[in-house]
């Protein structure tokens, strides 16, 4: 019990270490309630950079805190666009996705993106803002609640657990109205690519599991990174063969990943992007950066890893741009069929 409570404190300081981490060197501030507002009638200016986001969350327009912390129970999702430049974040909302993207007239490369443990809707927007500003790709950001201040750090992961299964359900819903806004305006996407990180991997393990996704086509995707996935890595070939709606799969692994081994003392089992066992996927890369990485959980963030290590910057780059990345750096990367 004393190991799990070691765990349990290691996983939330090294999570929140290692966002603050992934900030550095980014010449803006850190997004949150203070430079953002909901405001209906903005107009973009020429610089601003646009972000689309899709909320789980309970939303009222007439507070400063527009969405809160918790999961809207009815599924319902809310759409933003979020316009920042330096600053300041100015958030739109929007009835539809269909309504939001079409206020786009074309998409450079695409990323889905899903965060993990401990976001806020600021702290996530955040995050999304820097990988978008890292990578030059437009981007959909999935938000879910994995943080309420209110509750004590156990009782947080614990609450994220059990909601996953249900927040599974608008994910899946997401992703099949996206599917067909595509199929109507191909002419508008080049490439895109699903990316879930860390706990975020659950909404699609159950998604998959249950068969929320089996009406997704073959090509909505061009590349699924499943990233330090925060899962139990048991029997993951069951639900990941499942994943038929992209023809590449990679799977990032990182053995000294400081925050999957406290998930795996706590959680008693291992994780899968830490040490994912046999049977292995067919249609998976699985990309092992244990060689190279220290204990980092954020290293697609992390500007002091990504500068040091510019290869690894590469590798994200090279799968938005759907270039076929480098697999066989000098003991570094590992492709496992």
């Amino acid at each position: 019990m004393h190991l799990r409570l070691l765990a349990l404190l290691l996983f939330v300081q090294i999570t929140i270490l290692s966002q603050k981490d992934s900030k550095f060197g980014v010449p803006y501030s850190y997004c949150n309630w203070t430079n953002t507002s909901l405001n209906k009638g903005y107009v973009p200016t020429e610089n601003d950079t646009c972000l689309f986001v899709v909320s789980t969350r309970n939303y009222n327009d007439t507070l400063k805190e527009f969405v809160d912390y918790d999961y809207d129970s009815t599924g319902t999702l809310k759409y933003f666009a979020v316009y920042f430049n330096h600053n300041q974040w100015i958030v739109v909302p929007y009835n539809s996705l269909t309504e939001l993207l079409s206020t786009k007239k074309e998409f450079k490369n695409l990323v889905v993106f899903t965060e993990g443990l401990g976001k806020t809707f600021t702290s996530g927007v955040d995050r999304a803002t820097q990988l978008m500003r890292l990578y030059s790709v437009d981007e959909i950001f999935f938000d879910w609640p994995t943080e309420k201040p209110y509750l004590k750090p156990g009782k947080n992961i614990k609450i994220t657990c059990i909601e996953a299964p249900e927040i599974a359900k608008p994910f899946a819903a997401f992703i099949e109205d996206f599917q067909n806004y595509k199929a109507e305006h191909s002419e508008k996407f080049k490439t895109t690519t699903l990316l879930n990180h860390s706990m975020g991997n659950l909404l699609l393990m159950y998604d998959l599991q249950n068969d929320y996704l089996k009406n997704i086509h073959s090509n909505l995707f061009n590349n699924v990174i499943v990233n330090a996935a925060c899962v139990n890595q048991k029997n993951h070939k069951i639900w990941l063969d499942k994943l038929s709606f992209s023809n590449n799969i990679y799977l990032t692994i990182n053995d000294k990943d400081r925050n999957l081994r406290g998930a795996r003392i706590l959680f008693k089992a291992r994780q899968l992007g830490e040490s994912p066992q046999p049977e292995f996927c067919k249609n998976v890369t699985y990309v092992d950066f244990s060689e190279v990485l220290g204990i980092e959980h954020n290293y697609f963030l992390m500007q002091t890893v990504l500068i040091q290590k510019p290869y690894l910057k590469q590798f994200y780059a090279d799968i938005f741009e759907n270039k076929i990345p480098e697999l066989h750096y000098p003991k570094t990367l590992i492709k496992k069929k």
